[in-house]
């Protein structure tokens, strides 16, 4: 073998000699990226979740936007000369029912931008009197505050049983009305502490942390009458605030009457009696399904 040669040969064992490392490090270099993209690939999954959960406040779209609250020193005070009425705000008018429901009795037919004397404020329903007539029309289609702003509706919701309306944004000021929990109010301005609300035909404070706002319902529910689950007798059906059995109780239904309700899951029926907002146990409602 000549000189040449050998020398040849051991130039070119002396380059692959010295390339092997870098190749190594090169190669080196690559599985931490790789490693990396197996790592992270659970976290590149994870933006399914989370648009679902950016999605979630469009489910509840029907929702009411929070009123934004007004400063202590900016809140208006309530209105001295305040009646209980209502305007009908739908350009073809409407009906007035004997009943909170489409299918029943006509008792008579009010005018656009016909006033009337609000009975029962309801999110669904509103009772009302026009005239000689005295009977039920959607709250959708009436305007509460006489102008184009709607005032916000709100449920009272204090674990006592009632809140009080005060002249004065103190609760030892006079006390103008109380407002049972589970009903109604007009919700005119919302401050940190207090709120000016109106309910029927008084406008006064009332503490913000047991107000409950709420939309004006676009659906009119079904009007479903209220049974005992004992034929024998009849029964008082509480109504509650939460769709527990523990949960406050606004009020009770005897078996017969009838009311409104708005939705059903889980054994719980929401629902609308006189003014009164809150939850019923579905076993007691005649059409509540199996």
């Amino acid at each position: 073998m000549s000189k040449k040669f050998v020398a040849l040969l051991l130039s070119l064992l002396l380059l692959l000699t010295a390339a092997l490392p870098a190749f190594t490090e090169e190669e080196a270099a690559e599985t931490p990226d790789t490693e990396g993209t197996a790592i992270v690939t659970p976290v590149e999954s994870d933006p399914e979740p989370e648009e679902e959960t950016a999605e979630e406040p469009a489910e509840t779209s029907s929702a009411p936007v929070s009123m934004p609250v007004t400063p202590k020193e900016d809140m208006p005070k309530p209105a001295a000369d305040v009646k209980a009425e209502a305007v009908v705000v739908n350009t073809e008018g409407l009906v007035m029912y004997d009943v909170p429901s489409l299918t029943g009795a006509e008792l008579t037919r009010l005018e656009p931008a016909a006033v009337v004397t609000l009975l029962i404020l309801g999110q669904t329903w509103s009772k009302v009197q026009s005239g000689e007539f005295t009977g039920y029309v959607p709250s959708r289609d009436l305007n509460f505050g006489f102008g184009t702003t709607q005032p916000g509706l709100a449920i009272a919701v204090a674990p006592n049983g009632k809140l009080t309306l005060r002249a004065e944004m103190t609760t030892k000021s006079k006390a103008l009305r109380t407002v049972k929990s589970g009903q109604m109010v007009l919700l005119l301005a919302k401050g940190e502490t207090f709120s000016l609300v109106r309910f029927l035909d008084k406008e006064g404070y009332i503490l913000t942390q047991h107000l409950k706002e709420v939309a004006v319902s676009q659906e009119t529910g079904e009007y479903t009458p209220v049974i005992s689950i004992d034929s024998k007798r009849e029964a008082n059906v509480r109504l509650r605030a939460e769709p527990d059995k523990k949960a406050t109780v606004y009020t009770t239904v005897k078996s017969g009457n009838s009311l409104v309700v708005l939705d059903m899951q889980d054994g719980w029926a929401r629902v609308e009696y006189e003014g009164f907002h809150g939850y019923m146990m579905s076993d007691y409602l005649k059409n509540s399904p199996d």
